[in-house]
């Protein structure tokens, strides 16, 4: 990635949240740039041409019995033998591409420093394929450096935005896992008990990889409170921008104006420039018609820091908010384990 900077365009990138085995499984090969007829932005070309050099690619698998018929999905919490085997799908694929030469997996801080390749930090979205606080090396082991519990439908660990209830007693168990592990805790897609369980059951940093503000969207459980924000805030975590439009604004179609809203909204409760940072969640489910417009695509970054900049953020807190906010976060939790 390179480190210079100028008018907001040429900044190093990371981006915190994409499903990038989804979007390949679903609509076409990220490798190559996408036909007239799939409806996606991302791709690994794209990803260059934006100087998006980090990346956390998820592993997601779709619970229910519609999505168990698909390659990502698996019947309900109770399935482990089929979210396991998705999931294993998708690693294999991040796997692929590593030994294509096309990307770096990040296993260690030494990886994350490595720029001549695209890496990929591995985001499990949604705990399901762990059997048990046991299973949580096998995982570490193939390369989940973050975590969050569950998915919008909850899981055998935790409620999700869209079901309630807290952590159960088997979430507690795997929550202490991935801190001995130094698994980075995701807290997007949690409920609001089952986020505040979990930051009683660990002292570790927390994040939400791609959540924007609850208080500019209304009371869905799907976007992060205020004393959420201040949670992470002082656990030294970050919050990522998510740049679906329905996730920016409500009854209309959105706007950047609408995403920098979201982003001087947490930098004011957090009172710095260390919490802000982007997770995209592009193409994760909905199609680049969905994202406002000027920022279809990994290539078109650079309009958010240049609004940013016009807000009166300095160069460096936009380096923040495009990378360094991310590094710092990987870099400890990549040092951490015990």
């Amino acid at each position: 990635m390179r480190n210079d900077y100028s008018d907001g365009m040429s900044l190093a990138w990371i981006d915190g949240h994409l499903d990038l085995a989804y979007i390949a499984m679903q609509c076409g090969d990220i490798r190559r740039e996408p036909t007239e007829n799939e409806d996606r932005c991302v791709s690994l070309p794209a990803l260059r041409r934006g100087n998006v050099g980090v990346i956390a690619a998820t592993i997601f698998v779709e619970k229910g019995a519609d999505a168990a018929m698909n390659l990502w999905g698996y019947k309900d919490e109770h399935d482990w033998a089929g979210a396991n085997r998705a999931a294993e799908l998708q690693m294999s694929f991040y796997e692929t591409l590593e030994n294509e030469g096309l990307v770096r997996i990040i296993r260690t801080s030494e990886d994350l420093a490595i720029e001549s390749q695209t890496r990929l930090l591995i985001l499990m979205e949604g705990a399901d394929p762990i059997r048990d606080a046991d299973d949580v090396a096998r995982w570490h082991r193939r390369g989940v450096r973050m975590c969050g519990l569950t998915w919008a439908l909850g899981s055998r660990f935790a409620g999700g935005n869209k079901t309630g209830a807290g952590l159960t007693s088997a979430g507690r168990d795997v929550v202490a896992a991935f801190d001995s592990f130094g698994i980075l805790h995701d807290a997007s897609h949690l409920s609001d008990a089952a986020f505040d369980d979990l930051v009683g059951a660990t002292t570790r940093p927390i994040v939400a990889s791609h959540s924007n503000s609850r208080t500019l969207m209304g009371s869905n459980q799907r976007h992060i409170r205020d004393d959420q924000v201040r949670e992470i805030t002082r656990r030294r975590g970050v919050v990522g921008l998510n740049l679906y439009g329905k996730f920016l604004a409500v009854d209309r179609p959105s706007t950047l104006n609408d995403a920098l809203d979201h982003v001087q909204h947490i930098a004011t409760l957090s009172q710095c420039d260390d919490i802000c940072a982007l997770g995209s969640d592009l193409d994760g489910g909905f199609g680049p018609s969905s994202i406002p417009k000027g920022l279809r695509g990994p290539e078109h970054y650079g309009a958010v820091t240049n609004g940013l900049m016009s807000r009166g953020w300095s160069a460096l807190a936009c380096s923040k908010f495009a990378s360094k906010n991310w590094l710092r976060v990987w870099n400890t939790a990549l040092s951490e384990r015990r």
